[in-house]
């Protein structure tokens, strides 16, 4: 018998010792291979940004970034990636997003891995100052991380184009006085290219006349001028026009009928009429538009010179301004037109303001006020706190499209008195759900561009463009369209539309706004040259006006001229002290922020 050893370590405990060796040297060896990629990283790769200086666009900070790795730096087993973040002066890091060098996300250029990926970063004023930082991380088969030393990728943000000024000016709908009569009601319902269905929604103003309808207003005659656009596939569409006038009366009378207790179908007249290939609605359109002077001169040369309607229309399809009648005038030509003939209840003014008072402190009924009186009503006082009621009580009873911008406006100044930012935007989106309401009721081009405008100031850049472009689709007075091109103008300068807002500004008149933003557009496509051209004639005009003068300074700056940028500066910090600090922050003179000059022109 053979005798057993009491052996005091047992056999798989003795295996993982001798392992123990092993181990050792492959974390060694794993943990070299992780440094000896990092290190070849650092030294090989490069990275770079697009452009090299940050600048805004909208809200947003919009930024290309390229990594170029060493040959032979990818292996199976390990991952490479690089971070990139935003890390400003005065506040914490943003992540902004990452460049995976996994298989199938990158190319070869010259043998070596490359690629790009585009980033947004939010914009906020405590990042003007600041960096935008790459990182690269090697991963190992485990998971363990090194990390490189960060690279700087571009300085700062500009905000240049936040110095574009604007008009910013919504209107109240006036108050006519209730002494007089009113004209008969007119409400344009608008259609779909060479169709005759009625349709709800935006800009067919059918909600316009649902709510007349159903108002009960004592009703005489009600007249329907349908007709249609010039393009051919308006014009050669079988009896279009008569058919649209036809969709009109039917709705009408379906109503009046169902839900009318003032009228009958039988007790108002009704008057159809049609006009067929006619240029005079498109000829007033025309010079009722923001088309230059000569390219109205050409349309009506066209117009008014020889050959059939299709013939000039096909004429009219050489012109360059073309493209600005199909997108903003013909569609508003696709219409029937309705004139109501009605008979309103006149009182005088002291008793359509003392009733609307008591109406609002419910001290009678709601109906002693019909809707105009009650709109009247809150413009006698001057008081918004009191306007605010009477605009809202009006609301509540009979949900006119009159009030319900003029809600909006009371809204819009007590936003612009604000100084709280939250508070500011709570009124805006107050005021933007009024403008809404009363421009889809009756949508006319100052309607639109008041709720443009609130969208501008809220920060909605697409839904401010959206209303922007239907406004100038509208049409109207010629002031209104200006300023409307103007401050579409602006915003698409803002978000970085330059070649849109080109053609916004061609229509934008030759006030300080437009010409401003004429010169801020050719700096920002950098033609620095026909920049400063732009601004000094400008300056001919206003000689010390502060924006301009800083304008002048950024467009020296670019070029490299310090002198002239020097004195620009200098004036506009004399016109306006508050620059001096902007100045010192805004990274269009960083390169100057050492000299003499820069210092000089700082000084009060």
């Amino acid at each position: 018998m053979i005798p057993v050893l009491d052996m005091p370590y047992s056999l798989p405990r003795l295996l993982n010792l001798r392992l123990l060796p092993f181990l050792f040297l492959l974390l060694l060896f794993s943990g070299c291979t992780l440094s000896r990629l990092a290190k070849k990283a650092e030294r090989g790769q490069k990275l770079w940004a697009q452009p090299e200086v940050l600048m805004v666009r909208g809200r947003q900070v919009p930024v290309e970034v390229t990594a170029q790795l060493p040959k032979n730096l990818l292996r199976d087993d390990y991952q490479y990636g690089i971070r990139v973040y935003y890390k400003a002066d005065k506040g914490v890091e943003d992540h902004i997003g990452s460049l995976a060098f996994d298989f199938g996300n990158y190319n070869f250029v010259e043998g070596r891995p490359t690629m790009s990926s585009s980033f947004t970063l939010p914009y906020t004023p405590s990042k003007i100052t600041g960096k935008l930082y790459a990182q690269g991380v090697v991963t190992s088969p485990k998971g363990r991380k090194k990390y490189l030393k960060p690279v700087v990728l571009a300085p700062g943000i500009r905000t240049t184009p936040y110095l574009v000024q604007h008009v910013h000016s919504p209107a109240y709908v006036s108050d006519s006085a209730k002494k007089e009569k009113p004209g008969p009601l007119k409400i344009p319902i608008f259609f779909d290219q060479a169709l005759a269905t009625l349709r709800t929604g935006l800009g067919t103003n059918l909600q316009l006349l649902d709510q007349f309808l159903t108002s009960n207003q004592k009703t005489k005659q009600i007249e329907i001028l349908a007709t249609h656009s010039p393009d051919s596939l308006e014009t050669t569409t079988r009896n279009l026009a008569s058919r649209r006038a036809v969709a009109v009366e039917n709705f009408i009378k379906k109503k009046i009928d169902t839900e009318s207790y003032t009228n009958t179908v039988s007790s108002v007249r009704f008057n159809l009429r049609t006009i067929q290939k006619n240029w005079q609605a498109f000829l007033g359109r025309v010079q009722n538009s923001a088309l230059p002077e000569e390219q109205i001169q050409q349309i009506l040369d066209i117009v008014n010179g020889p050959g059939s309607f299709i013939e000039k229309e096909r004429k009219l399809q050489e012109l360059a301004s073309y493209e600005y009648i199909e997108m903003y005038v013909y569609p508003v030509l696709r219409y029937a037109e309705v004139t109501i003939d009605y008979q309103p209840n006149l009182r005088r003014d002291y008793e359509v303001y003392l009733l609307a008072k008591k109406i609002v402190e419910n001290r009678v009924n709601a109906d002693a006020l019909n809707a105009e009186e009650m709109q009247y009503a809150a413009g006698l006082t001057p008081l918004l706190a009191e306007k605010k009621k009477i605009y809202e009580s009006a609301i509540e009873n009979y949900m006119t499209w009159q009030a319900l911008n003029n809600l909006g406006m009371v809204y819009f100044e007590q936003a612009q008195k604000e100084l709280k930012p939250a508070a500011r935007q709570h009124l805006l989106e107050s005021a933007i759900l009024n403008f809404r309401y009363a421009a889809h009721r009756q949508p006319t081009a100052q309607l639109f561009y008041n709720l443009g405008v609130a969208h501008h100031q809220h920060g909605d850049a697409l839904e401010a463009l959206q209303s922007f472009d239907y406004a100038v689709k509208l049409g109207g007075p010629m002031p209104v369209l200006q300023q409307l091109f103007t401050d579409k103008a602006a915003l698409e300068l803002e978000v970085g539309q330059y070649d849109d807002a080109a053609r916004s500004l061609a229509y934008a008149g030759s006030g300080y706004a437009a010409q401003f933003n004429r010169t801020m557009l050719y700096l920002l496509k950098e033609n620095y040259d026909g920049a400063a051209q732009l601004g000094q004639k400008l300056l001919e005009t206003f000689p010390a006006d502060a924006s301009t003068h800083y304008l002048m300074a950024i467009i020296y700056a670019r070029n490299q001229q310090e002198a002239q940028m020097a004195d620009h500066l200098k004036k506009a910090v004399a016109a306006k002290p508050a620059l001096a600090q902007k100045a010192i922050e805004d990274l269009e003179f960083q390169r100057y922020h050492q000299s003499a000059a820069f210092a000089g022109a700082l000084k009060i």
